[in-house]
């Protein structure tokens, strides 16, 4: 099978992964911030919304700007700053309010560069199969970082930690010449549709409001499923085992576009994906064993991998030229900033059930979006 364009493909997947590493790594991050910089799992978790909340305010300005930019400049610039803010956050950890301050000004600069990378895959032909490609470089990656920090945790520390995410924005850096410079609104020609009107359409608005709730009801369990092993008293090393291999379960789950690419269209591939999302929470709220806990893990790092693809190749076919995706982005950034807050809220007191509890209800609004954007698509077209 040959992919059009492999090799821009590949650069914008490392690139966009990267920039999402605070996210692949969250659960994680947060146990490194709980019991290596002396945080709460609420201040903790918050910390991680204030980063995931500045992402999404950077993506949701460039996407209303994105015909119009020159992306690689954009990601140049921003991933400048992402390197200064962790290595601040290097500084801080555990300083509360100069901590929250460097997540901030981090999430800004990969929050832009993250959607420049994104928005790229637009440009070329066989952007579907690209996407199943980012995904998969993703949950190769998450399910390293998932392995490898808990288990190191003690010796990593938290400046460990943020000082690794700074060496591997530069590496993100390095790769940028990759990226267009040219204009989307002049590459592929301009036919005066701006990006608001694009992304007022009803069938847009759906998919975008579906990609952030989507995200929200992931980031969620996602934040805490590392705290959730820990009290039910399985060692690091198994927890660590259980969130490598459901981060390789993503591999298979994006495969599907790359093999199979819009064969099946994306709404029928969507609903089954969320159902094994929601058998793998339900099988964790009722977990006491180590098994349940692998199951119930895997099948959420399967249906998040699954589901991406067809969500971003959705908003690509909404616009060519990278608004709808840009736009998505950006909102999924929101939800990830919302899953987390959210959680923390509901957790108090070791309620992990809550937290699961609180995603299947996210879920459930995500198909009602998605089914009635594809029902208002059929209507427009």
């Amino acid at each position: 099978m040959r992919i059009p364009h492999l090799s821009s493909f590949l650069a914008y997947s490392v690139i966009g992964t990267i920039t999402l590493m605070p996210l692949l790594v969250l659960p994680a991050m947060i146990g490194v911030l709980v019991d290596n910089a002396g945080m709460s799992d609420s201040t903790a978790g918050w910390s991680a919304s204030v980063g995931f909340l500045a992402s999404a305010i950077a993506g949701l300005m460039m996407s209303l700007r994105i015909h119009h930019l020159d992306l690689r400049r954009v990601a140049v610039v921003t991933l400048l700053l992402a390197i200064v803010a962790d290595l601040a956050s290097a500084a801080t950890a555990g300083d509360s309010m100069m901590f929250f301050v460097a997540r901030a000004l981090s999430g800004i600069g990969l929050g832009a560069a993250y959607v420049a990378a994104v928005s790229s895959f637009a440009r070329f032909d066989g952007f579907e199969r690209g996407f199943g490609i980012f995904v998969m470089m993703q949950f190769i990656v998450s399910g390293l970082g998932l392995y490898v920090v808990p288990v190191y945790a003690d010796q990593i520390g938290a400046r460990g930690l943020f000082f690794a995410f700074a060496l591997l924005d530069m590496l993100a850096l390095v790769m940028t010449r990759a990226l267009p410079t040219e204009r989307a609104s002049g590459e592929l020609g301009s036919d005066g549709v701006s990006e608001l009107k694009v992304l007022l359409t009803a069938s847009a608005l759906l998919a975008i409001i579906g990609f952030a709730i989507f995200e929200a009801a992931n980031n969620a369990q996602f934040t805490y499923v590392e705290r959730f092993g820990v009290a039910l008293n399985i060692p690091d090393e198994e927890i660590g085992f259980s969130l490598l291999i459901a981060s390789f379960m993503g591999i298979p789950g994006a495969f599907a576009i790359v093999l199979f690419g819009q064969r099946f269209g994306t709404l029928l591939p969507l609903l089954f994906g969320i159902a094994i999302a929601v058998v793998g929470l339900l099988v964790l709220i009722n977990a006491t064993t180590y098994p349940a806990y692998f199951f119930g893990s895997c099948c959420l790092g399967f249906s998040w991998a699954f589901c991406l693809p067809f969500i971003q190749t959705l908003l690509t076919v909404i616009d060519r030229k990278g608004s709808a995706i840009a736009a998505g982005t950006a909102f999924s950034t929101f939800g990830s900033a919302f899953g987390p807050g959210v959680a923390a809220l509901v957790v108090a007191g070791g309620h992990y059930d809550h937290v699961f509890l609180l995603s299947i209800g996210l879920f459930a609004v995500t198909v009602v979006a998605f089914v009635l954007a594809a029902r208002m698509r059929r209507v427009a077209s």
